[in-house]
């Protein structure tokens, strides 16, 4: 009996959650095959694409916003790309090739590991960004128009840093101080 309320209890949840996800249109049945096959064709296992889709969920509960690729989000004026299992650098599942994902014009790219490597944000609506666990060491590039400075803010939201003017970057940029990005 204690089985088959176990086995009930964890179907309630699965519906639970599966309604809450689609009433919340970050994924969808025919989503989530697409994304399964992304991540099939990017040589990821079974279980890499369990653990990859573990990951963007925890972002999407944090963050909110819509998965659009096996490791990529849309957000409000940027978008999130995870690195795959046992890759130091992101890349572009939605593309047909799968190569490394760029900085693209007139964003500001964020890494969560120094040198450009772990998963990448880039911001591109200019408004106040807030940050979601970003911790240690990374990197940033700022691939905006030129000139345009990004203002890196604590949590009252006070500069911390200003950057040089686009083009620019920096390899090892500490971000446990960093609450909010403000890209121009």
């Amino acid at each position: 009996m204690a089985l088959r309320k176990s086995a009930a209890m964890a179907f309630a949840a699965t519906a639970l959650a599966g309604s809450l996800i689609g009433a919340s249109g970050t994924a969808s049945a025919a989503g989530t095959a697409g994304f399964a096959d992304q991540a099939k064709k990017a040589g990821l296992s079974g279980s890499q694409a369990k653990e990859l889709q573990t990951r963007v969920n925890d972002y999407l509960a944090r963050t909110g916003g819509k998965q659009v690729a096996a490791n990529r989000i849309e957000l409000d004026g940027a978008t999130l790309t995870l690195t795959l299992p046992g890759e130091r650098k992101t890349r572009d599942l939605s593309s047909a090739n799968a190569k490394f994902a760029e900085c693209r014009y007139e964003r500001f790219c964020m890494f969560r590991g120094e040198s450009f490597t772990g998963d990448q944000l880039d911001l591109y609506y200019c408004k106040d960004h807030a940050l979601s666990n970003w911790r240690g060491y990374g990197s940033w590039y700022n691939n905006q128009t030129s000139g345009t400075q990004a203002r890196l803010k604590d949590r009252n939201r006070n500069v911390v840093t200003t950057t040089v003017g686009a083009p620019s970057y920096h390899l090892s940029y500490y971000w446990e101080p960093i609450w909010y990005v403000r890209p121009c």
